[in-house]
């Protein structure tokens, strides 16, 4: 609910024509007439079911770029004994999504030598590769083959699309009825205050619902009253107050963090005690 009351702060306190600064913006009432003007903000929620509560809002996954730069050494983990392929990484291969090509081009797969990074080497792709600097793409096993051995100690640079795994991103909404309660220290400073709060609200409705506010609507407005404030704490003080009633339906979108999943580079499978056979899929 905390999130509900610093959303709407956000707004109230945003340019231009803010009703009042962010420290007087907020849930805490006044406990002093030095905190006066302000406007304390409280919420009423409904209790019964309604749709979007823990629901799945969209998959927090995407696709982007990666690049990494690769030693040619071997042994390697991604170079084959004869230097020959390169294994990409990480997985799964994705096309670039700005490309308008079916097959996967260089625009999804790029390969240059930056072992002298002054002087970078573009490869080039082709069907059939017969030189170092041409290369082809084993699209099923996830490789880059080149037309000739690579050069053992040089540095090559591979850029391909691959997908972000991230958790899914949950949204909860909240439906109920807010006061903002308009404190000030006198009945002009009052209703100049109420006449800001109420056409900040009907002209931020875009940036209300990027907040999260899918509704706000007027409900209430009652009287300008002049009471003797008795604090907790502290002495008692004269202020003007006024509360205003709004209607809303909140919405706020959590998750989407990077998984905390590591690539699966092999499952080993025994049968069970009576069999002796055993295999495993190695990445």
């Amino acid at each position: 609910m905390n999130l509900v009351i610093e959303k709407l702060v956000e707004v109230l306190s945003s340019s231009p024509e803010a009703v009042l600064p962010t420290n007087q913006l907020g849930s805490k009432r006044p406990s002093g007439a030095s905190e006066v003007p302000s406007i304390a903000i409280s919420l009423s929620l409904e209790t019964g079911k309604f749709t979007g509560i823990g629901r799945v809002i969209r998959s927090g996954d995407g696709i982007v770029e990666t690049t990494n730069v690769i030693e040619v050494k071997t042994p390697s983990e991604t170079f084959s004994s004869d230097l020959k392929s390169l294994r990409l990484e990480p997985l799964p291969l994705k096309k670039n999504p700005a490309s308008t090509e079916q097959r996967f081009t260089r625009a999804d797969v790029q390969v240059r030598n930056v072992t002298d990074p002054v002087h970078p080497v573009d490869y080039m792709m082709a069907d059939r590769p017969t030189k170092k600097t041409e290369y082809r793409l084993d699209v099923p096993q996830a490789q880059i083959v080149f037309g000739l051995a690579q050069t053992e100690g040089e540095r090559l640079e591979v850029d391909h699309w691959t997908v972000t795994w991230r958790d899914e991103i949950l949204g909860n909404r909240y439906r109920g009825s807010a006061v903002l309660e308009i404190w000030a220290g006198s009945l002009n400073q009052a209703n100049e205050i109420s006449g800001k709060l109420q056409q900040k609200l009907r002209s931020s409705r875009g940036t209300l619902r990027q907040k999260g506010f899918l509704q706000l609507q007027p409900a209430s407005l009652e009287p300008v009253e002049n009471v003797l404030h008795d604090p907790p704490s502290g002495s008692p003080f004269p202020v003007w107050k006024q509360k205003l009633g709004y209607r809303f339906v909140f919405e706020s979108e959590q998750g989407g963090e990077l998984s905390s999943g590591i690539p699966i580079k092999r499952i080993g499978v025994d049968m069970d005690e009576h069999l002796v056979e055993s295999f495993s899929i190695s990445k």
